[in-house]
């Protein structure tokens, strides 16, 4: 016969837990492993992926209705920019090349055609016009959707607190 010690509960208690583990943890590893188990979690998986959809969609009718700036129109500009700062790289190229003392002016002058220069600076000074604009609705639609979240958690923290 076992002798069993009832004047230490933390070691009753371990014991009770080992017994309770073993057999739950068993219970539990069963279930896992059936197939239904399986169907179950891709149907909630399915179910989470559904309601992600809806929320990107709603956000983004949200967002197209309020006239704010989604991450399409940011990449936009932010490709706009790039394309204009590879031009004034370019232009820069170009006018330090007739700026170099040992080259032959002459030859420059024939193969650059300065009014196609001078219009191209024409077009990328009004590029930087519209990115400058676009640039300054961005920032007056951030302080509105920051205005907005401000007022959505005063009105949340004071319902709750409520």
């Amino acid at each position: 016969m076992s002798e069993q010690n009832y004047s230490d509960p933390l070691k009753m208690w371990k014991q009770m837990y080992d017994v309770n583990e073993k057999y739950w943890g068993k219970m539990m590893n069963d279930h896992v492993h059936k197939e239904e188990f399986s169907e179950w979690m891709g149907s909630v998986l399915d179910f989470n992926l559904f309601c992600k959809k809806m929320m990107n969609d709603q956000s983004k009718t949200f967002l197209d209705a309020s006239n704010i700036a989604s991450k399409e129109d940011i990449a936009n500009v932010a490709s706009l920019v790039i394309n204009l700062e590879s031009k004034v790289d370019t232009l820069e190229d170009q006018l330090y090349l007739n700026t170099q003392p040992e080259l032959d002016v002459t030859a420059l002058k024939k193969e650059l055609d300065i009014v196609a220069l001078k219009r191209d600076l024409t077009k990328v000074k009004a590029e930087t016009k519209s990115i400058h604009q676009q640039v300054s609705e961005l920032k007056s639609s951030m302080s509105n959707i920051e205005q907005l979240l401000k007022q959505l958690t005063t009105t949340t923290t004071t319902t709750t607190k409520q």
